[in-house]
C-alpha cells in the first residue's frame, strides 16, 4: 500500500494548542508510513507577513526543517482580511483550494491518503476519494473536527490516541 499525507498546517496549529503538546512531523511520517510505502509528505501553511521580519526568520527556519525531514512545504504568505461584522484585521492564508489541488494531483501516487485536518470543507474531498477507491484516513481533535469530514472518512483518528506516538519530546 502506498500513502500520501497531507497536512493542513492551520489547522494543526490549533489543534496543538487546544491539546497542549506538540506533533513531531517526523514521527508523524513514520506512524502513518509504518508497514506502507510513503510516497509523499506534503505540508500546508501559512508564510508570516513580510513585514514581520522575526517571525518570517524563523518561519523559513522551520520549513527548511520540514523539507529536509521529507515534506514538500506548499506556502502563501498571509494577506490581512477585514471582518466586516467586527472591524478586526484578521492575517490569513486561506490553502483550502492548493490542499485539495495536490490531494487530487497525486490521486494516482497513493492508495491511501492521510489528511491530518479537522476542517469539515474537506468533507467532499475525502469522499471523492472513497469514491475513487482510496483509503482516506482523517487525523484531527475529535472535538473540533467536522462531523462531516469524520462521516467521509474511511478512518478518523483523534490526534489524542496516538499521543504518545507522535508527540513532540
Amino acid at each position: 500500500m502506498r500513502v500520501g499525507i497531507f497536512v493542513d498546517a492551520a489547522n494543526m496549529f490549533y489543534a496543538q494548542r487546544d491539546n497542549g503538546w506538540h506533533i513531531d512531523w517526523r514521527k508523524v511520517k513514520e506512524h502513518f508510513s509504518r508497514g506502507r510505502e510513503l510516497v509523499m509528505a506534503a505540508y500546508f501553511t501559512g508564510s508570516p507577513y513580510y513585514e514581520d521580519v522575526e517571525r518570517l526568520r524563523r518561519y523559513r527556519k522551520y520549513r527548511t526543517a520540514l523539507t529536509l525531514i521529507g515534506y514538500t512545504v506548499i506556502d502563501k504568505e498571509l494577506k490581512e482580511v477585514l471582518d466586516r461584522d467586527t472591524g478586526i484585521r484578521k492575517r490569513k492564508a486561506n490553502l483550502d483550494v492548493e490542499f485539495t489541488l495536490h490531494v487530487l494531483a497525486a490521486m494516482p501516487a497513493y492508495d491511501v491518503a492521510v489528511l491530518l485536518t479537522g476542517d469539515g470543507d474537506f468533507a467532499p474531498l475525502a469522499e471523492h476519494l472513497c469514491r475513487s477507491g482510496k483509503q482516506v484516513i482523517c487525523v484531527a481533535r475529535r472535538e473540533s473536527a467536522g462531523l462531516e469530514l469524520i462521516n467521509a472518512a474511511t478512518t478518523f483518528v483523534d490526534l489524542n490516541s496516538i499521543r504518545q506516538e507522535i508527540e513532540k519530546t
